[in-house]
């Protein structure tokens, strides 16, 4: 479902994620899940930020959930036991190997999924390698019962760069008194 985002002011004079100054604002597709049992809900809410040529492909970049760490996770723990699965059966293993050949895999699995992860992370001076503004809680209050128009009546923003923090906070600073907008560091 997708809900217009409120009137927000992005000040763009320089890039939300690695601060320089030649940018220009940029639509980003932010989305945000709620679970209910085995149910789930997507609201994307539209944004737009000032960015740079350089950070442009973070704002496609949603950051890794809970169950996507996990689904990487369990990947590579597989990946690694087929891999020593079919080891063993073109080649004698070791007595020892072929006794922890699962354990192994679990390690090697886990340290493939931490390589991966430290592998995106930012490279300095940008400040995220996914979308530099996310949302951490958003209250939508819908006009029909069968997902109507929506409309926002708070939503928690949080950004990777602490100067864009503090440049979006003065520009919405009115927002934010009157309880509608609440600004965090990501």
């Amino acid at each position: 479902m997708q809900v217009e985002s409120p009137q927000l002011t992005f000040p763009t004079p320089f890039c939300c994620n690695c601060g320089a100054l030649e940018c220009a604002g940029e639509i980003q597709d932010t989305r945000v899940s709620r679970f209910f049992g085995i149910y789930r809900t997507e609201t994307v809410f539209r944004l737009s930020v000032p960015i740079c040529a350089a950070c442009r492909k973070t704002t496609r970049r949603p950051p890794a959930g809970f169950f996507v760490r996990m689904a990487v996770l369990l990947a590579a723990v597989a990946t690694w036991c087929l891999a020593l699965y079919l080891l063993g059966t073109s080649v004698t293993l070791p007595q020892w190997f072929a006794s922890y050949q699962y354990t192994i895999a679990a390690v090697l699995g886990v340290l493939t999924a931490l390589a991966f992860y430290r592998l995106r992370r930012p490279k300095p001076p940008k400040t995220s390698f996914y979308q530099p503004v996310r949302i951490r809680q958003a209250n939508v209050r819908f006009a029909g019962v069968m997902g109507g128009p929506g409309q926002v009546v708070y939503l928690k923003l949080a950004f990777t760069n602490p100067e864009y923090l503090n440049a979006f906070l003065d520009a919405n600073r009115e927002a934010v008194r009157a309880g509608h907008l609440g600004i965090v560091q990501a």
